[in-house]
């Protein structure tokens, strides 16, 4: 993969060269013909060589992958025409659409949430009376009905830490915003993946409410936790999320342990591979971007 791209570069230079040359058929030229054919004879070599060479073309080639190609080509032509306002939207474009879907910036941004949430030892994690489960962890398909989503891991931990005897209760919550899909209740959902899980239906509590969000459940938890007066309780969703649902639990008088899920933050080595905008990218850095929103509006 350094391969071909120290000699994309390469290429690209040479175009420069013979482009500025293209007059006259100088030993300028000539140079830059025979560092072309040089260089695309190493990108040939890399990429029948290098498997990962292969996989980033392919990413080239996918639509985020060109639209990224397309948004450079115009940012350089905008440049070379002096067209000043466009080029400088042009950058502009180029700069947030490269942040938005790139890997290592989306690691890391997704990372500074997580790294607040502390891992936890679960042979000597202390027992819980409940442990309550944020809504979210679910997908619904109407041929197989509901299954482990993108945030599954939570359910799946809940029910481990349920067979380890670490809690005698699990508690979940949540419904889907009819405004934006089919209303789902996504505590039944939940509730039928931990019966799944071999959790039986006496360990399991469905918190009786409509909350379509964060904010509401926190809510309902609180009216539960005193109604039931559990003292010690645990918290649990994805660790990119557990800051500002600890943030709403103490609003709400409660201390609540952060158990942590579906850590998404890690360094993926530095290969250019990971430049290349893509699904990575995107997912993290959206999904970073919308907790540290709701914390700046108290949600």
């Amino acid at each position: 993969m350094i391969l071909v791209t120290c000699c994309t570069a390469f290429l690209i230079a040479a175009a420069f060269l013979l482009w500025s040359s293209r007059q006259r058929r100088s030993r300028w030229w000539w140079s830059g013909v025979l560092a072309a054919f040089t260089a695309g004879a190493g990108i040939a070599y890399g990429l029948a060589t290098d498997i990962v060479a292969q996989k980033a073309l392919a990413l080239l080639m996918m639509p985020a992958g060109l639209t990224w190609l397309l948004l450079i080509a115009v940012t350089i032509v905008a440049w070379h025409q002096a067209h000043r306002a466009l080029a400088i939207l042009a950058s502009v474009t180029l700069g947030l659409y490269t942040v938005a879907g790139n890997a290592w910036i989306g690691d890391a941004v997704i990372a500074s949430l997580e790294h607040r949430i502390p891992s936890f030892d679960l042979p000597n994690l202390q027992p819980f009376d409940a442990i309550f489960v944020l809504g979210g962890g679910s997908e619904f398909n109407a041929a197989d009905g509901p299954l482990l989503g993108t945030a599954g891991d939570r359910i799946a931990l809940a029910a481990r830490l349920w067979h380890a005897g670490k809690t005698r209760m699990l508690v979940t919550s949540g419904n889907s915003l009819s405004d934006m899909e089919e209303a789902r209740d996504l505590a039944a959902e939940t509730a039928l993946l931990w019966r799944g899980l071999a959790v039986p239906d006496s360990a399991i509590v469905a918190v009786p409410t409509a909350a379509v969000n964060t904010t509401q459940e926190i809510a309902a938890y609180a009216t539960l936790i005193r109604a039931r007066g559990w003292t010690r309780v645990g918290l649990l969703s994805s660790a990119w999320h557990l800051p500002r649902a600890l943030r709403l639990a103490r609003t709400q008088g409660l201390t609540m342990v952060p158990l942590g899920a579906d850590r998404r933050g890690r360094f993926r080595g530095w290969s250019p591979y990971w430049l290349i905008p893509q699904d990575h990218g995107f997912d993290r850095v959206q999904r970073a971007c919308w907790e540290y929103l709701g914390m700046l509006k108290g949600r």
